[in-house]
C-alpha cells in the first residue's frame, strides 16, 4: 500500500471558501477511487488561504482487475442454423476484443443471447492519478471563480504550484502551464522558501511547512488562536464568545498570532452594537467585553505574523479602527437629526419587489397585519389590550431605519439602529424594543423576540415577506432560496411555538394576501380569489415541509411527525401541532402504545370503505356486539372530546386506548362487517369510521405508523 500527497498552491482564497472546498476534494477523490476500483485506508484534508491539501493513506500500487460482461445480439442472429458465426456475431466479438469462439450463450427472459466475458487488467495507480487529480481541480466549485490563461480553468484564485506525490514519485500532469513537482512554498513574508518534500508523508509535510512558518492544520491554527485570544482577554475578565468569527480568522492566516489593541474611550458614546459590528464585520477584530456585556475600549486583532514588530501592527490596527469609528460617530450624530417618523414618506423611494410597491406600501401592510394579529390574540387573552397600539406604532416605524446612513454602512444593524433612534426620539421603550426584535430570529441559533409585541410585528413582517414572494413566484427551489423564505418560515414556527400563540395560519395567510396590490386590482374577480387560494395552499404545503424537517432534526420519529401532520385538524394551529406531537412522543414510550396504534389502524382500514357520510343509525343494528360498541362510543365521546378541547392529549390517548382496545377487537372478531345488506354494511362501516375519527381527526392519524412488529392482520370477520 502506498500513500498520496496532493497540494494545490494558490493565491489567497477567501476564508469562507476553504472548508467547503476541502470537503469537495475528499468527496471527489472518493468518487473517482470507487469508479477506478481503488481501495484506500484513510483520507485527510486541510488547508490555509494559500493551499488546499489532500492526503490519502493506503492506496494500492495497481487497481483491481475486473471481469466485465457484455450482452450482445440474440444467438439466432449471431449464429446461423449450422452454428457458424454471422457478420453480427463476428462484429460483436471484435467490438469486445475477443475471439468469436469465446462468446457464450446465456438465457434471458427474452430468449438466448450472446454474452462476452472479458478480463480487464488493472492499471498502475500512478498512471490513473494524473487524470483523477486533474478532474478534482476542474470540479471543485466555489461561490465565485476566476478564469485566467485562456479561460481553460476556473478556480477561486490563480493556481501557482502543484505538489503531487505517490510515495516518492511525482505524479506527472500539467494544469494551465503549472507542472506538478515535489516542492512546497513557505509563508510569503516570514519564509518565502521553496522546500522539497521527499515523499508522501502527512507528518513530514506538516513539519516542513511548520519550519517555514506555515501551520497547515486548521484545527491546530484554531486552537492556537483560541489560546492566544483567551490569554489576552483573561486579565479583563472576558472570554471568547464568537466561534464563527474564530473559524473565519483561522482561515485567514497561515501563521496565527494575536495582539491586544486600544481605541479612544470617547468612541464609547456610540452604541455598543455599532462598535462591535465595525470591529467584526469590517476588520474581523474581537471586542473585549465587561461582565455586563458593555465594551472596554480594547480589542484583539489576529495577525498572519509572528511577534516581531508587533507594536507596528498594533498601531496600524488602531489607526484603521479609529477611522471606522469616526465614520460611525458621524452617522450616529447625523441620523438622529431626523426622527424615524419623518422618514416614513421617504420609504416610497425604496423599492421592495416588482409589482409589490415600495417600502412605504410594505410598512402599511405590516401595520395592518400587526393590528389583525393583535386583535386575534387579545380576543384569546394571549396579549394585553394595550399591546395593540404599541404593535401598530412599532410596525409603522420598523423599516424607517433602512434610510439611515448607519444602516447603509452596516446593513446587519437594521432593527438594532431602529431601536436606538426610537429611544432617542422618545418613543415608548416597548416600541423601541419591538423594532429591534421584529427581525428575530435572524438565524437558526438566534433567539425569538423577548416581547410579545416584538413577536407580533415579527410575525407580520415574515408573513408579508413569504406571501409577497409567493405572489410573484419567487419560490425556493432545491438549494436556492434567495429571499430566505425557509428562514422566515422557521422564524414564524419558532415564534408561535415559544410564545404559545393560537393562530390559524391559513386565515393569517389569506389576510396577508388580501393586502397585496396584485390581489387588489379587481377584488370581486374570481380569478384573483382562485389564484390567492392556490397560493395559500402552496404556502401551507411549504409550512408542512418546514414542520416535518424541523421536528425530524430535533429527533422526533418521522412517522410520528407525519401522523400528527396528517390528523384531520392538521397543522393550521402550529402551537396545537407542537402540543400534540410532544404528547404523542411521550405516549409512544408507554407499554400500551402498540395497542393504541393497532386500534387506530384497524378502525381506519375498515372505516375508510364507508361509501357515504352521515350518522350511524341504531335501528340498523342486528348484532349485540355492534350495539355494545356503539354504546361505549356514546358513553365516552364527550369525555374524550373535552380532553382534546382542554389540550389534555396524553389523557385523551390513554382514555381512547382503555375504552376501545378490547371492544374494537371483540367487535371485529364476532361481527362480519361486509354483509350483503348494503344499508347494514355501510352503517357498520360508518360506526367504525366514526370511532376512528374521534381520535384521528383531533390528535393524530396513526394508520401509517411503522411499528417494528408489523401491521396487524385483519380478522376474517371484518373482511
Amino acid at each position: 500500500m502506498t500513500d498520496l500527497l496532493f497540494e494545490i498552491g494558490t493565491e489567497e482564497i477567501p476564508a469562507g471558501y476553504l472548508s467547503p472546498a476541502l470537503k469537495q476534494m475528499e468527496t471527489l477523490f472518493e468518487e473517482h477511487a470507487k469508479k477506478h476500483h481503488l481501495g484506500l485506508h484513510a483520507l485527510y484534508s486541510t488547508g490555509t488561504p494559500r493551499r488546499l491539501a489532500l492526503f490519502v493513506k493506503g492506496l494500492p500500487q495497481r487497481q483491481e482487475s475486473i471481469m466485465e460482461e457484455s450482452l450482445g445480439p440474440a444467438a439466432s442472429i449471431a449464429f446461423d442454423k449450422a452454428g457458424n458465426p454471422t457478420r453480427a456475431g463476428l462484429g460483436f466479438a471484435k467490438s469486445q476484443g475477443i475471439e468469436v469462439n469465446a462468446l457464450r450463450i446465456t438465457k434471458t427472459p427474452k430468449g438466448e443471447y450472446c454474452l462476452a466475458i472479458r478480463k480487464i487488467e488493472g492499471r498502475e495507480t500512478l498512471h490513473l492519478l494524473p487524470e483523477i487529480l486533474a478532474e478534482i481541480i476542474k470540479n471543485i466549485s466555489f461561490p465565485k471563480s476566476m478564469k485566467w490563461k485562456g479561460n481553460k480553468v476556473f478556480f477561486a484564485r490563480p493556481i501557482r504550484s502543484l505538489l503531487a506525490l505517490f510515495a516518492d514519485r511525482v505524479i506527472p500532469f500539467e494544469m494551465n502551464g503549472i507542472i506538478t513537482d515535489k516542492f512546497i512554498l513557505g509563508h510569503p513574508f516570514l519564509s518565502g522558501k521553496r522546500t522539497e518534500v521527499s515523499h508522501a508523508d502527512w507528518d513530514l509535510y506538516k513539519q516542513l511547512l511548520n519550519q517555514e512558518k506555515v501551520v497547515v492544520d486548521i484545527n491546530e491554527r484554531r486552537e492556537t488562536l483560541r489560546t492566544k485570544i483567551t490569554q489576552l482577554m483573561t486579565p479583563y475578565g472576558a472570554a471568547l464568545d464568537d466561534e464563527k468569527l474564530l473559524d473565519e480568522v483561522t482561515n485567514l492566516v497561515e501563521y496565527p498570532h494575536a495582539i491586544a489593541c486600544d481605541f479612544d474611550e470617547e468612541f464609547l458614546d456610540i452604541p455598543g452594537d455599532v462598535i462591535e459590528t465595525a470591529m467584526k464585520e469590517h476588520q474581523r477584530y474581537f471586542p473585549i467585553k465587561k461582565r455586563d456585556g458593555s465594551l472596554f475600549n480594547k480589542f484583539i486583532a489576529v495577525l498572519n505574523r509572528d511577534e516581531n514588530n508587533a507594536q507596528t501592527s498594533i498601531h496600524g490596527n488602531e489607526r484603521v479602527l479609529r477611522a471606522r469609528l469616526s465614520d460611525a460617530r458621524f452617522f450616529w450624530k447625523e441620523d438622529r437629526k431626523i426622527p424615524l417618523e419623518k422618514r416614513l414618506d421617504d420609504l416610497k423611494n425604496l423599492a421592495f419587489l416588482e409589482k409589490l410597491g415600495n417600502y412605504r406600501d410594505r410598512t402599511d401592510r405590516i401595520v395592518h397585519l400587526s393590528e389583525y394579529l393583535s386583535h386575534l390574540l387579545i380576543a384569546l387573552k394571549q396579549l394585553p389590550i394595550e399591546a395593540d397600539a404599541v404593535a401598530k406604532r412599532a410596525a409603522l416605524l420598523c423599516k424607517a431605519d433602512l434610510l439611515t446612513q448607519m444602516v447603509g454602512e452596516f446593513p446587519s444593524l437594521q432593527g438594532i439602529m431602529g431601536r436606538e433612534y426610537a429611544e432617542w426620539d422618545g418613543e415608548e421603550p416597548a416600541v423601541a424594543l419591538a423594532i429591534a426584535e421584529h427581525y428575530m430570529p435572524r438565524f437558526a441559533a438566534d433567539t425569538v423576540p423577548t416581547s410579545k409585541v416584538g413577536a407580533v410585528v415579527g410575525l407580520a413582517d415574515k408573513f408579508d415577506t413569504i406571501c409577497s414572494c409567493f405572489a410573484v413566484h419567487l419560490i425556493p427551489t432545491g438549494s436556492q432560496d434567495p429571499y430566505s423564505l425557509r428562514r422566515h418560515a422557521y422564524g414564524i414556527i419558532r415564534i408561535i411555538e415559544e410564545c404559545g400563540f393560537t393562530l390559524k395560519i391559513q386565515d393569517v395567510l389569506s389576510k396577508a394576501f388580501s393586502l397585496l396590490p396584485v390581489f387588489q386590482k379587481k377584488p370581486g374577480c374570481n380569478h384573483y380569489q382562485t389564484e390567492q387560494d392556490k397560493q395559500v395552499h402552496d404556502i401551507m404545503a411549504f409550512f408542512r415541509d418546514r414542520l416535518f424537517q424541523i421536528n425530524v432534526e430535533r429527533g422526533h420519529r418521522y412517522d410520528l411527525v407525519n401522523a400528527v401532520l396528517n390528523a384531520g385538524t392538521g397543522y393550521n394551529d402550529i402551537h396545537d401541532f407542537f402540543q400534540r406531537l410532544q404528547a404523542l412522543s411521550r405516549v409512544s414510550k408507554e407499554s400500551w402504545w402498540p395497542d393504541l396504534v393497532t386500534v387506530a389502524e384497524r378502525t381506519f382500514n375498515i372505516g375508510k370503505k364507508a361509501k357515504s357520510s352521515g350518522f350511524v343509525e341504531e335501528r340498523l343494528f342486528t348484532d349485540p356486539e355492534e350495539r355494545t360498541l356503539w354504546d361505549i362510543y356514546k358513553g365516552n365521546e364527550t369525555a374524550i372530546r373535552n380532553q382534546v378541547i382542554e389540550k389534555r392529549y396524553e389523557e385523551a390517548c390513554r382514555t381512547y386506548y382503555e375504552v376501545f382496545a378490547q371492544p374494537v377487537h371483540r367487535f371485529f372478531d364476532k361481527v362480519y362487517v361486509n354483509v350483503d345488506d348494503e344499508s347494514v354494511r355501510n352503517n357498520r362501516l360508518l360506526m367504525v369510521r366514526t370511532i376512528n375519527e374521534l381520535y384521528s381527526e383531533k390528535i393524530a392519524d396513526l394508520s401509517q405508523m411503522e411499528m417494528s412488529s408489523g401491521k396487524h392482520n385483519e380478522s376474517a370477520c371484518a373482511g
